[in-house]
C-alpha cells in the first residue's frame, strides 16, 4: 500500500489522477493539496473538492495551497498569465474554469497545504510519497520552510518537464514553466525523484475508443473519465494533435498509475535534471542530461522516456470500474 500526498492543479487530467488515486486498492490518499496552475487557486481547489465529493470520498481532506509561483511574477513581462486563462480559442479549452460536476458542498481544510505537507511528512516514518502533478510551488515552499522533510520523503513522483517534448513554449513543459524556481528547488532536494515527463505521457496517450469501453461499466468514475477523454481529444486534435490522431494524453493519471504498477513506465534513465530559471527563451525548460554529457553532474532523478500505453489503459479501466461509495 502506497501512502501518498497528492498535489494537483485540478483540470481534466488531474481529475482522472485524483479518481484513480482514490479508487485504487494500492494507494492510501492522506490528503490532496491544490496549487495555482491550470487555473487560479480558487478554481483548482473547487475542482478538487468537486471530484472528491462526486465519488463520495468526503473523508479525504483537501488543502488549499499557494496562490502564486515563488518568484516568477516578480520580473516584469516574464509571466503575464496569472491566474492562467488557457487558450484564447474556447474550442481549445481542455480544462475549463470549473469542471462540469456539481458544485462542492464540502470545504477545504483550515490549514494551508504547505503546513499540511510539512506536518504530515515530519510526523511520518519516512513511508509517505508525494505525487505532484501540477506546478511544484507547494512542495518547494515546504522544502524551503522545513528542509528536514527532504530526509523523510519516501519518493516524489512528478508529472512534469520534458526531454524532447514540450507543450507551452518551444522549450518548456507547462508545470515546470509556471514555476521554474520551484521545479529547480525540488530537483536539487536530494529526494528520490521519479520524473514522468511529456515524453512518457505522450507515448501513453489513450485511444478515444477507451471512452466507449469505460461507459459500458456504468460507474461514475468511468463515466466522467470517458467524458474527459472525449473533451481532451476534441481539444488536442485542434491545437496539439498526437502522432496517432485518435489518441490523447491524460498526463497526470500516468504518474498515479506508476504507484499501482511500476511497469507502466518504460525506458527509465537515472540521470541529472536541471531547470532553466534564466528568464530567457528557454525559461522553465527541464534539462535532462540523458546522454550524460556533463561528467560532473550527479544523477538526481529517474526519468521515464517511455510508457506502456496498453497497460496504462488497462489500469485506468480497471481502477475506475470500481463501484463508487454510496
Amino acid at each position: 500500500m502506497e501512502r501518498i500526498i497528492l498535489d494537483v492543479d485540478t483540470g481534466t487530467d488531474d481529475a482522472v489522477a485524483i479518481m484513480m488515486a482514490l479508487q485504487s486498492e494500492d494507494i492510501e490518499v492522506l490528503g490532496i493539496c491544490s496549487v495555482n496552475g491550470n487555473r487560479g487557486i480558487d478554481n483548482t481547489t473547487e475542482n478538487t473538492l468537486r471530484v472528491v465529493e462526486y465519488l463520495g470520498y468526503d473523508n479525504v481532506p483537501v488543502y488549499k495551497g499557494c496562490r502564486f509561483p515563488m518568484v516568477v511574477t516578480l520580473t516584469p513581462n516574464r509571466r503575464e498569465c496569472f491566474p492562467y486563462k488557457g487558450p484564447k480559442d474556447p474550442k481549445d479549452n481542455v480544462h475549463g474554469d470549473y469542471l462540469e460536476l456539481p458544485a462542492a458542498t464540502i470545504k477545504e481544510q483550515k490549514d494551508h497545504a504547505v503546513k499540511f505537507i510539512i506536518d504530515t511528512i515530519m510526523a511520518s516514518d519516512g513511508d509517505i510519497s508525494i505525487v505532484p502533478v501540477g506546478p511544484l510551488t507547494n512542495i518547494a515552499m515546504a522544502m524551503r520552510i522545513e528542509p528536514e522533510i527532504c530526509k523523510k520523503i519516501k519518493q516524489i513522483v512528478i508529472m512534469g518537464g520534458g526531454y524532447r517534448e514540450t507543450n507551452i513554449t518551444a522549450t518548456a513543459e507547462f508545470n515546470f514553466w509556471i514555476d521554474p524556481e520551484a521545479a529547480k528547488i525540488v530537483m536539487q532536494s536530494g529526494c528520490k525523484i521519479i520524473l514522468v515527463p511529456l515524453d512518457a505521457t505522450h507515448k501513453a496517450a489513450v485511444s478515444k475508443d477507451l471512452a466507449k469501453e469505460m461507459r459500458k461499466t456504468g460507474t461514475k468514475a468511468c463515466d466522467y473519465a470517458a467524458e474527459i477523454i472525449e473533451t481532451r481529444w476534441n481539444g488536442y486534435k485542434t491545437w496539439q494533435p498526437m502522432e496517432d490522431v485518435n489518441t490523447v494524453p491524460i498526463h497526470d493519471a500516468l504518474a498515479v498509475s506508476y504507484l499501482i504498477n511500476k511497469d507502466v513506465l518504460q525506458n527509465i534513465v537515472y540521470t541529472h535534471v536541471d531547470v532553466d530559471i534564466s528568464g530567457g527563451i528557454s525559461d522553465g525548460q527541464s534539462v535532462c542530461d540523458v546522454e550524460k554529457r556533463d561528467k560532473e553532474a550527479m544523477p538526481n532523478a529517474y526519468v521515464a522516456l517511455g510508457a506502456d500505453k496498453n497497460l496504462f489503459e488497462q489500469l485506468m479501466l480497471k481502477t475506475l470500474s470500481k463501484k463508487e461509495r454510496k
